[in-house]
């Protein structure tokens, strides 16, 4: 009963309807969701910080909540790792559900994109005409590994790509 109302939280995010599609705690005992936001034409990806009791952090994002457009079309994030040093990975997919890409962001403690990894704190792979990643881990040497599925000749495959972790 001491986790939000009733031992239920809700987060509304403006802009369309949303979506949590992974978790994961903080060395602090913070909660932060990934997931998205949007319909089947336009998302983004969005995290969402949470005090132990529930409540929305304000110290992360604006009041708690963090959107990052990666295309104009459909990004999700389905995947969210704590790195040790407390930055936050979340990988999903940009692009759209026809020809998609594997989408991997990192975000620096108080949520801004973290511009040392990828281009601009996004790294995206395409893989075969289209590829969702739907989960992540990190290596003991700073790697991360994202693993989902690519459709590739007419096919769904297994699919995983690795990046260092500068995020090439």
């Amino acid at each position: 009963p001491s986790f939000g109302s009733g031992g239920k939280v809700t987060t509304l995010i403006p802009g369309g309807s949303s979506v949590a599609t992974a978790l994961a705690m903080q060395p602090d005992g913070k909660l932060v969701a990934a997931g998205y936001r949007g319909d089947f034409s336009a998302g983004d990806f969005v995290l969402v910080r949470y005090a132990a009791d529930g409540r929305l952090d304000p110290t992360f994002g604006t009041n708690g909540v963090v959107t990052t457009p990666i295309t104009p079309g459909v990004d999700q994030a389905h995947a969210l790792v704590v790195q040790p040093d407390e930055k936050l990975v979340a990988a999903g997919f940009s692009g759209g559900f026809s020809a998609s890409t594997f989408a991997v962001v990192r975000y620096a403690p108080d949520g801004s994109l973290d511009a040392t990894f990828g281009s601009g704190g996004v790294a995206t792979t395409a893989i075969g005409t289209s590829a969702e990643a739907r989960g992540a881990v990190l290596q003991p040497d700073g790697k991360l590994v994202v693993a989902g599925y690519a459709k590739t000749g007419g096919t769904y495959v297994f699919a995983l790509a690795r990046y260092l972790p500068e995020g090439t």
